[in-house]
């Protein structure tokens, strides 16, 4: 695949679309008609959008050759019937520099069109506010939705066999992706990312089905996601609906603040939910976690993830399904929640089968465990002990496993004890009462 912006500077469009076009093995050189639509369109909506009016297109398909949209350009189709349809190079629509953008009704098609690679079949940058309702996204060589410094609604829409990303939002103005169904992406579902560690976005992603993600493009964890986060703050990912990711089902790497409350994620190769690489101030709660892995983890204190509140989550049913066998068993499979640092850990209800139902681990600074459910695993409660562990208070849990209910490590070797028995070896900073046993 040719990468455009190795062209050289002078090449023209539609030079650039004819090696494009044989570089992707398709035959996609722009029919006279196709052009001749795209031109009277623009007219039209330059015209409307002057006036403050919308342009309404008929029921149908209409192929296009790529659009720029005027600044308040707003078009509308039939619901379900109007189609516009990319010929040639991509991306079918774009805008730069507006204050608004909308699109109703309408499904947008990549055909046998080409989208270069970190594009989407739909391109904004610098628009203060895009607002797509109804409409589809569909089979894009590169990314669906593709929005670079933009806020906005996303809403009852639907993206759906994505070469790479399904909506990928670049240091957002704070884009509200309500109701909508992604499937079928070739490596995340929803990409909300920041040049920044912890520039404030403001993004919500809620109610939305995401499923059928892929892991095109390799790696241990970049990719094969159904929500990542990457860096940026203040992110609702709530009540949404999330299966069959090769990796996770919502990824916070690096990011700030960010609010995981309600999911229901079903079927993960990985840890279904993280907090990592300087991850700050996160929270899991009340999500619903079965058929991964492992459940949750609140990791990489090394590298400065610090504090979360992971409270009311329920996870059933973790299996092996470990992506990358360079992986070992300190990443702790089959557990279902790990925490290091400044985590709060109440409330959880875990059940087997597994490994491990809480571990309190890294440099294990401030740790809480407390009226969690824990039943159907090996170790119930699972704590770093030796030089410069920190605070941890496990009190209050039910707990019903097979080797032990709460014992010590060090390092990935289990010290034997059981440390809710009578005479059981103490440890200086921890705090383990009043738990129940079986």
């Amino acid at each position: 695949m040719l990468r455009s912006n190795f062209l050289p500077a002078d090449i023209s469009r539609r030079k650039m679309l004819r090696l494009c076009c044989v570089a992707s093995g398709s035959l996609c050189l722009p029919a006279p008609l196709a052009a001749a639509r795209t031109a009277d369109l623009s007219q039209r909506l330059r015209e409307a959008a002057r006036k403050g009016a919308a342009v309404s297109l008929p029921a149908g398909e209409i192929t296009l050759t790529g659009l720029d949209l005027p600044d308040g350009a707003i078009l509308r189709g039939v619901p379900g019937r109007t189609v516009l349809k990319l010929s040639g190079l991509g991306p079918l629509l774009s805008a730069s520099v507006a204050r608004r953008i909308t699109l109703e009704n309408i499904i947008f098609d990549g055909g046998a069109g080409f989208v270069p690679k970190e594009k989407g079949l739909l391109d904004f940058s610098d628009v203060v506010h895009v607002s797509i309702n109804g409409c589809a996204i569909r089979h894009s060589t590169a990314r669906g939705l593709n929005l670079a410094r933009c806020g906005g609604v996303f809403a009852q829409s639907e993206i759906s066999d994505i070469a790479d990303v399904g909506l990928y939002s670049l240091d957002g103005l704070g884009v509200d992706m309500d109701n909508n169904h992604v499937s079928r992406c070739g490596d995340n579902g929803v990409l909300i990312y920041a040049t920044s560690a912890g520039r404030y976005d403001g993004s919500r992603i809620r109610n939305n089905l995401i499923e059928d993600i892929d892991n095109r493009s390799g790696g241990n964890g970049p990719y094969g996601n159904g929500v990542l986060v990457w860096g940026a703050g203040v992110i609702r990912v709530e009540k949404n609906r999330i299966r069959r990711c090769v990796y996770t089902a919502v990824r916070n790497n690096g990011a700030h603040n960010v609010e995981v409350v309600g999911n229901d994620c079903k079927t993960f190769g990985e840890k279904a939910m993280y907090a990592e690489f300087g991850a700050k101030n996160s929270t899991f709660k009340d999500n619903r976690i079965e058929d991964a892995g492992a459940g949750i983890a609140v990791a990489n204190a090394d590298k400065g993830t610090d504090g979360a509140i992971v409270s009311g989550n329920t996870i059933v049913n973790m299996r092996k399904g470990v992506n990358d066998p360079d992986f070992g068993p300190e990443m702790l499979w089959l557990t279902g929640i790990l925490a290091e640092k400044n985590v709060d850990v109440t409330g959880n209800r875990i059940v087997g089968p597994g490994w491990i139902g809480i571990a309190l681990g890294g440099w294990r600074e401030n740790l809480r465990a407390e009226a969690n459910e824990i039943s159907g695993v090996d170790y119930g409660v699972a704590l770093a002990t030796g030089d410069g562990a920190g605070d941890a208070l496990v009190a209050r849990n039910r707990i019903s496993a097979r080797k032990g209910a709460v014992i010590a490590t060090a390092g990935m070797n289990f010290l034997p004890g059981d440390l809710t028995k009578p005479g059981a070896k103490t440890y200086p900073r921890l705090v383990v009462r009043d738990n129940e046993t079986a």
